[in-house]
């Protein structure tokens, strides 16, 4: 990738993860779908208060996610597409984004479709993560999880103001503030859209994500002889 669409890919994914992860947790009693080690604090707090059967359908999260890393690493061995697995991550959104759709015209808010709606969700972040791992250049660090991004940026920071400030030193303290700022961009905007659309909202990142990397490869493609 070019710098310019790297940037792009940082910034695109790290607010659909922050939309995603959010979306979830606002609307789907808690449940999060890209932080997938969150579902366990979650769990573990609701069993304390009255557990109900819904809180260990969560859990189902966890093996449904390591399936997703399984077949992306496994897809990724046979064919070496990059940009399908990524364009792979939209597709499960904007399904899950229509199952929404039809599952709020009726007025269906539990069930197992409900539910598969949930771990498609779930999946299409599984994917997210995998990538992040095997095309590392791909983004400027990690999409999904900003843990290590916040603990980089403030390690990167008091780096360029203790000793010389370099030219390189502030590249990096920027690309930890774009993965930074587009995650928590897409929380705020994950958390008020869902609140009125429900995971029909899974449509806006899914959209995004397939237009980016359209577009881009387009753009690549004419680029070359």
């Amino acid at each position: 990738m070019k710098r310019n669409a790297i940037f792009y890919s940082s910034l695109i994914l790290a607010f659909s993860a922050g939309f995603v992860d959010t979306s979830t947790f606002t609307v789907a009693d808690g449940l999060f779908s890209a932080h997938i080690t969150g579902n366990f604090v979650v769990f573990a707090y609701k069993l304390s208060n009255h557990p109900q059967f819904r809180d260990f359908i969560n859990l189902i999260s966890f093996p449904v996610f390591i399936l997703a890393v399984i077949l992306t690493r496994k897809m990724d061995s046979l064919y070496k597409n990059e940009k399908g697995i990524f364009t792979s991550i939209s597709i499960f959104l904007m399904v899950a984004g229509c199952v929404a759709l039809l599952l709020k015209q009726n007025h269906i808010e539990t069930g197992f479709v409900y539910h598969f709606m949930l771990m498609l969700i779930v999946f299409s972040m599984g994917i997210q993560n995998t990538v992040n791992r095997l095309y590392a250049n791909s983004a400027f660090g990690p999409t999904t999880v900003m843990t290590g991004n916040v603990t980089k940026a403030i390690l990167d920071f008091f780096s360029y103001i203790s000793t010389e400030r370099t030219f390189e030193k502030l590249i990096e303290l920027q690309k930890s503030l774009v993965l930074l700022t587009g995650f928590l961009i897409g929380c705020i905007c994950g958390a008020l859209i869902s609140a009125r659309f429900g995971l029909v909202s899974m449509l806006i990142p899914g959209i995004l994500i397939s237009v980016f990397y359209t577009v881009s490869s387009r753009k690549i493609s004419l680029s070359l002889p």
